[in-house]
């Protein structure tokens, strides 16, 4: 890590060439490092690198190191390859992260993608830097830094606006945390009407007062039973007038998409839906014998479930999981479960043609 410089506030730029997120710097074959998350930005001078976590914290690789580079394409368990630089030793005075190294390699870790358009113009603008020494590099790099100037101060300010973005998020869900809780200590003085049409506009601006598990430390139990009830009023409406059920990886984009900043990892999402029945909900979880995992009604029974799609057959004759999916509003996989369940049960059959999977009422039965 001695290549490596930090980034010193009002140093002059080249023209901004490409950029890439999640990019991970390594050094030799170390499998650990203390920049594992940033944008990279390639510029004619150099690769400026911005840890995601904090912004100011930049370390900058200049071009004028560079002896060789070569990319390895992903791997089939990872998302993105990455690019291995070779490099000379570094010049007397560096400030960087480390004083001294016994690498001369380090490799830039692309987790999602990007790294080949990124080589592509890293590699040019490497060999367009080394014809530039050659024929007087002090007075064309001079004149290009004044040139680009501005660019540099894109850059900087893409960074600052980003912080302030985050402090702002902060803000509105503390206000709407606030609000919130004034409007349930009122409760009483506010009429229903007004408070639907508040909530309204507060989920208009992407902003309301998620469960948090900071709030329940020590406390799964209550954590997972207060998201369950958030499910339960983000998703009932949808979920009863859509087909009575909602497959499990639905479930988990519709409340993070309501939760806004504050997502939920698949597994608290998973043990939420598990505790709707500790919390008289009217919600379930249901597993189908596939292994499908959906949420559904408790109103719902697969008794009332299978009726409705043996109803649904019979009408039409014959049926696919197309047309039971388009009739209900519900997805093609919870149509082919139910069209399967009431296979199950006796009072269906299937015709697995070049037509496709067609389902027809089960007259052996009459």
């Amino acid at each position: 890590m001695n290549r490596l410089s930090w980034y010193t506030p009002g140093e002059s730029t080249e023209e901004l060439l490409c950029q890439a997120g999640h990019v991970g710097i390594y050094e030799g074959d170390l499998k650990q490092t203390q920049f594992e998350q940033g944008t990279a930005s390639l510029t004619m001078q150099r690769i400026i690198w911005a840890d995601s976590s904090d912004p100011d914290r930049r370390l900058v690789l200049h071009h004028s190191l560079v002896i060789s580079m070569e990319k390895h394409h992903k791997s089939m368990f990872s998302k993105g390859g990455k690019v291995v630089v070779r490099l000379e030793k570094p010049k007397t005075g560096n400030v960087g992260p480390v004083n001294s190294s016994q690498y001369d390699t380090i490799r830039l870790v692309f987790r999602h993608g990007g790294e080949d358009d990124f080589f592509k113009k890293y590699e040019d603008a490497v060999r367009r830097k080394t014809n530039l020494r050659s024929v007087g590099i002090s007075g064309i790099e001079r004149r290009l830094a004044e040139n680009h100037q501005k660019t540099h101060e894109t850059i900087t300010q893409a960074f600052d606006d980003m912080s302030k973005l985050m402090e702002t998020a902060r803000e509105m869900v503390a206000i709407s945390k606030s609000i919130s809780e004034k409007v349930r200590s009122r409760k009483g003085e506010i009429s229903e009407d007004e408070t639907i049409a508040f909530k309204s506009y507060l989920l208009s601006l992407g902003v309301s007062d998620p469960v948090t598990k900071s709030t329940f430390v020590g406390s799964d139990s209550e954590y997972f039973q207060s998201l369950a009830k958030e499910i339960t009023d983000v998703l009932h409406e949808h979920i009863k007038e859509n087909g009575g059920m909602c497959a499990l990886p639905e479930v988990y984009c519709r409340i993070n998409r309501a939760r806004g900043m504050e997502l939920l990892s698949p597994e608290d999402v998973m043990n939420a839906c598990g505790a709707l029945s500790r919390i008289n909900s009217p919600l379930e979880l249901h597993r189908f014998p596939s292994g499908v995992l959906v949420v559904q009604l408790k109103s719902a029974s697969m008794e009332s479930t299978v009726a409705q799609t043996l109803e649904f057959v019979a009408k039409l004759h014959r049926a696919s999981a197309n047309e039971l999916a388009e009739s209900l509003g519900i997805t093609v996989i919870l149509a082919r479960e139910r069209l399967l369940a009431a296979e199950e049960s006796g009072l269906i059959c299937r015709d697995d043609s070049i037509e496709g999977l067609l389902f027809y009422p089960n007259r052996f039965m009459d």
